[in-house]
């Protein structure tokens, strides 16, 4: 028997740590497609192996190694000693990401219940072995072992997808605006876009002003603190004065950089709209409106760009602010009580209620005293 090809019962594999985030994505190589029909859905037919491919690798920083993308969207990293740790790996997960929103692709931050633990085979195979417990996932775990309920299997339907290329160019680009910015954490801009779009406004107002005062220490030390240390030091103790955060306050150094002109009248009042609906929350717990998390948003953008184009171009990541608005969620009821042929694909049946006009007449239990009145 000619064993030349055959794939023996056990292969060799690596220890891994995945992280899992929103949206699903599929990430596709050249030759690749992904096109399952209803039936291979609901059927569990689809290719699951697939799923567990990886797709690239992309160069994050970890040399010897890199960061694994799988063709579900799964990213991958070895279970180094670092990241064996679920909050270093969360960390290393959500700068690539945050570096990749710089560059154009939306994504969520992964949370720390979204880290779990598997095997990489040496043919390029991940398998998901468990320490995950939240719905992201969950939903790969289930895809992947072709236990997903059908509610979550018709997500494979028609999914979002990128290639590879797409990826690359994007992490890229990415990387080339975020060497520029700083000490600014991609992990606490990208948890401050996720909490927004999740419409969870004081979450989302603390990670994007955090992320502010750390770009407006950017912009301090590039225009105040470096050229004061170019020059002969007219006192002593000056520049450790300077660099002194508690003399200098970000609202000191706001109104200083304003009136020195490296920071316009639109960002000016921005910052001045997002700092005072935070001091306000801090101090007086006072609720935190979607406006005025949105003029922390934009202004992040805006002083963000501003450092990448020389203070040349407060827009120069609208696109990326335009991603993060276009994936807010939804108001609490849809603006369509009534939807057309048009905008139905595919649908499913819920078991009827009692009172439901498909109920019928099965008998079913009645508790007097929580039965509804009229007032």
């Amino acid at each position: 028997m000619d064993n030349t090809n055959s794939t023996k019962s056990t292969e060799v594999h690596i220890p891994i740590i995945i992280g899992n985030y929103a949206p699903f994505r599929l990430v596709l190589r050249d030759q690749d497609s992904w096109e399952p029909t209803l039936e291979q859905i609901n059927d569990r037919g689809y290719d699951y192996v697939k799923l567990s491919r990886l797709s690239c690798f992309i160069d994050v920083g970890i040399t010897p190694v890199s960061l694994g993308i799988g063709f579900d969207g799964s990213l991958i990293l070895p279970a180094t000693k670092d990241f064996n740790d679920r909050h270093k790996a969360t960390d290393k997960f959500n700068e690539t990401l945050g570096i990749l929103l710089l560059g154009g692709v939306y994504s969520e931050a992964i949370q720390p219940n979204d880290i779990a633990y598997g095997s990489l085979y040496i043919k390029g195979y991940a398998k998901n072995y468990g320490g995950g417990t939240g719905q992201h996932t969950s939903f790969h775990k289930a895809i992947r072992s072709k236990f997903v309920n059908p509610l979550e299997s018709i997500r494979l339907l028609d999914p979002q997808k990128i290639t590879t290329r797409e990826l690359e160019q994007a992490y890229t680009k990415g990387k080339g605006y975020y060497n520029k910015i700083g000490n600014l954490m991609p992990s606490l801009y990208l948890n401050g876009t996720s909490n927004y779009v999740l419409q969870q406004w004081t979450e989302a107002l603390i990670f994007l002003w955090t992320s502010i005062e750390q770009v407006i220490n950017t912009i301090w030390i590039d225009k105040v603190v470096s050229p004061a240390k170019e020059q002969k030091d007219v006192i002593s103790g000056r520049n450790t004065f300077l660099e002194d955060h508690r003399t200098w306050t970000s609202s000191t150094r706001i109104e200083l950089l304003y009136h020195k002109g490296y920071i316009g009248v639109v960002d000016y009042q921005l910052l001045n709209i997002a700092r005072k609906t935070r001091n306000d929350f801090i101090h007086n717990g006072k609720s935190v409106t979607e406006s005025k998390v949105e003029a922390a948003l934009e202004v992040l953008f805006r002083l963000m760009s501003l450092i990448i184009t020389d203070y040349q171009n407060p827009k120069e990541l609208n696109n990326c602010m335009d991603l993060v608005i276009s994936n807010r969620r939804g108001e609490l009821y849809p603006k369509e009580k009534t939807l057309s042929t048009e905008n139905v694909t595919h649908w499913i049946s819920m078991p009827p209620l009692p009172g439901d006009s498909n109920w019928g007449d099965k008998e079913f239990e009645i508790i007097p005293e929580l039965v509804l009145q009229p007032l």
